[in-house]
């Protein structure tokens, strides 16, 4: 038998351990993770409440005119304005005969009182008071319409030297509110007719003797 050498057995062991490691380094390596196989989706479940909207819904948009109803504005500091009827009053002026003046008019109930609004158009208005006043005032009656038309919004209530007393944003439709009804006038009493008193008969002069009859009693 042929003797193998030191430089060989040593290469014979060297080339034995490489072929181990080859053949256990596989089995050290962790095995391979499988992929997440994914939930088949869940069908919702009625009884549950809905999700919260993240997104909250606008708030809807008020729609004009009211027609028959009416018409409620208001402004930044509470002061309501409830708007029940609309007309016009229509006058002549001597000097232009053929251009009618034409003014707005409207009917508004204000804390539960009957009032007025005038002025060339809808967008910017005087207070009035009742509207036997303003037919009066303006030297026509008040033609209102039927229902109510399509009004500004804003409307600027101002005073007679044009200063802005209120700024009022239309906000809905509503009911015509109940009124407070104005108080009955008494009627007063007549005083009764003073008559005047009656003259003294007029004395004769001194030795002038007046004769019977002159004066009638």
């Amino acid at each position: 038998m042929r003797r193998i050498g030191p430089g060989a057995a040593r290469l014979i062991l060297a080339l034995l351990a490489c072929q181990t490691a080859a053949v256990a380094a596989p089995a050290q390596q962790p095995p391979a993770q499988k992929a997440p196989v994914a939930e088949p989706p869940r069908a919702p479940d009625p009884s549950a409440p809905p999700a919260p909207n993240p997104t909250p819904a606008a708030a809807p948009t008020p729609v004009q005119p009211c027609g028959a109803r009416a018409a409620r504005y208001e402004s930044g500091k509470g002061f309501t304005m409830v708007i029940t009827r609309a007309g016009q009053v229509k006058t002549t002026n001597p000097l232009r005969p053929l251009t009618p003046e034409v003014n707005e008019v409207l009917q508004v109930v204000i804390a539960g009182k009957v009032a007025t609004a005038y002025g060339p158009d809808f967008t910017t208005l005087r207070r009035g008071t009742a509207p036997a006043a303003i037919e009066a005032m303006l030297g026509g009656p008040i033609r209102w319409e039927p229902t109510l038309p399509t009004l500004a919004d804003p409307i600027a209530i101002v005073t007679e030297e044009g200063s802005t007393l209120a700024q009022l944003t239309f906000r809905t439709c509503e009911d015509p509110p109940a009124v407070k009804a104005p108080p009955k006038a008494q009627a007063k009493k007549k005083a009764p007719a003073k008559r005047p008193a009656p003259k003294a008969a007029e004395k004769a002069p001194p030795g002038f003797s007046m004769p019977q009859g002159a004066i009638a009693e």
